[in-house]
């Protein structure tokens, strides 16, 4: 009577443990995927923050040149930084747009407040990682006066 029961229960172990196989593995690969997307995530969040942070040099570097007096030039231009994470430099331009108006300082001279905008853009490793800043800066300076 032994031997017959055992004969009509051959094959269910197989089976049972065929759709657990199954079910293991498309958790598996269910966790994989998840941790893959999570990878991508994370490797576009560290580009981005490259590519900020190379902009957010550039705009730096903008500023110094125009609180040293530099002129704004035109076109864009290069600033150059030694990383090995970039794709290409992080680039700035500055524009002039308009007096502000004048005062006269302390010691008596006359001077214009002139506003500029810094456009910066910062290029991370990735070819479309691409982040633009943009900042308006006022600077002082003396009144030029045209004698015929």
């Amino acid at each position: 009577m032994q031997s017959h029961a055992l004969t009509h229960q051959r094959g269910m172990a197989l089976v049972l443990s065929l759709i657990f196989l199954a079910i293991v593995t498309m958790l598996s690969l269910s966790s994989m995927q998840g941790a893959i997307t999570q990878d991508r995530m994370a490797s576009s969040q560290r580009d981005y923050g490259v590519a900020f942070q190379a902009a957010e040099a550039a705009l730096s570097e903008a500023e110094t040149l125009l609180q040293n007096g530099a002129p704004p030039g035109n076109g864009w231009r290069n600033h150059d930084m030694a990383m090995e994470e970039l794709t290409r430099n992080p680039r700035y331009r500055i524009q002039t747009l308009a007096p502000l108006g004048s005062l006269t300082n302390n010691d008596g001279t006359e001077a214009v407040e002139m506003l500029y905008r810094i456009e910066t853009q910062g290029f991370g490793r990735g070819e479309d990682t691409r982040v633009t800043l943009e900042a308006l800066y006022v600077r002082q300076q003396p009144v030029e006066v045209i004698v015929p």
